[in-house]
């Protein structure tokens, strides 16, 4: 009994013993765990005026996030926020926003999670604009932190022949590609794009306001296909419509058996419809039509290319005939396809 006893008292001491030595060895390792690093990190984004008249003011407002872990410090003047109209190396346009709202506390430091507001603004060129508002600070160990957000402000131009056509999308989805771009962007409401530019209304419909030069300008609505645009760079100049895309390989003889004689003739491959008034002309691949207010569609087929007039009167040129054709309202003219 006296050695049960005494083996139960070792046992205690023993497991009194690892015990006491786990505690030690869990402080150990909480006493050796590393410090957790720290971060300076911030963002910054920027909204302005869309769209302005030349020389006008434009507005712009940013916002700077600290998106850290550790209080930043932003200088006064350029050397903490500023923004420059567009001209990198041009110093003169450069501005100062000026801080709004969002330090709460008021201690002038850009706290952990706090959002500040700066307003500004600047005089717009006579072309369109991208303003960029660039912010520097620093952390309480002089860490260094930077970020810039630009903003787009389209200015309002006079379509000018040759160089410049006003645009505005009327319904439906509108793309457009200007000269030198890969791809199709969307049009979204009023804006200037370069005369060559390519546009996609396949879906939609399209202001086109054309220059005459002197500051007098014409338009007119197009819907439904693709096309490029075309304009001399002179007084008075028409504005051509290149309708583009479509598959003629659809014509091929081998492609065409199954369908009738007259099916066959009248395969479209491409159209575009027109409705104003001004001196605008549609190309098709076999005829142009050329227009001073009407209601109009020209179609590319297998056969030719078909001119119908809904209103006024239409001047088709037949490519392969040298002729021009006069077309009224309620009329059709067929260029014949070799």
């Amino acid at each position: 009994m006296r050695n049960k006893r005494f083996r139960r008292l070792g046992l205690a001491v023993l497991a009194a013993g690892l015990v006491g030595s786990a505690l030690v060895l869990a402080a150990g390792t909480a006493r050796s765990a590393p410090d957790r690093a720290f971060a300076a990190a911030m963002d910054v984004t920027q909204t302005c005026t869309a769209r302005v008249k030349p020389r006008a003011q434009v507005d712009i407002q940013a916002v700077v996030a600290n998106t850290g872990d550790i209080q930043l410090t932003i200088p006064p003047g350029l050397d903490g926020i500023s923004g420059n109209a567009g001209t990198p190396l041009d110093e003169s346009d450069d501005f100062v926003p000026t801080l709004a709202s969002g330090d709460v506390n008021g201690n002038g430091l850009l706290d952990v999670g706090e959002r500040w507001t700066y307003t500004g603004s600047y005089t717009a060129d006579t072309v369109d604009m991208t303003d960029i508002v660039t912010v520097d600070a620093t952390g309480p160990g002089g860490e260094a932190v930077s970020d810039l957000a630009p903003c787009e402000t389209d200015v309002i131009q006079t379509p000018e022949p040759g160089v410049i056509v006003g645009v505005q999308k009327v319904s439906g989805e509108v793309l457009f590609k200007v000269p030198g771009s890969g791809k199709f962007v969307p049009l979204t409401g009023t804006t200037e794009i370069p005369v060559g530019s390519q546009v996609d209304t396949a879906h939609g419909t399209i202001k086109l306001i054309a220059g005459l030069g002197g500051g007098r300008t014409n338009s007119a609505n197009f819907n439904d296909g693709l096309f490029k645009i075309q304009q001399a760079h002179a007084r008075n100049a028409y504005m051509t419509l290149l309708l583009e895309g479509g598959n003629f390989g659809v014509c091929r003889t081998s492609a065409l058996s199954a369908m009738s004689v007259d099916a066959k003739r009248k395969r479209q491959v491409r159209r575009l419809w027109g409705n104003g008034k001004g001196r605008f002309t549609t190309k098709g691949r076999y005829s142009s039509a050329t227009v001073r207010g009407t209601h109009w569609l020209v179609q590319d087929r297998c056969d030719g290319t078909l001119t119908r007039v809904l209103r006024g009167i239409v001047k088709v040129k037949d490519f392969r005939k040298h002729k021009t054709i006069s077309v009224r309202a309620g009329h059709t003219y067929l260029a014949q396809a070799p």
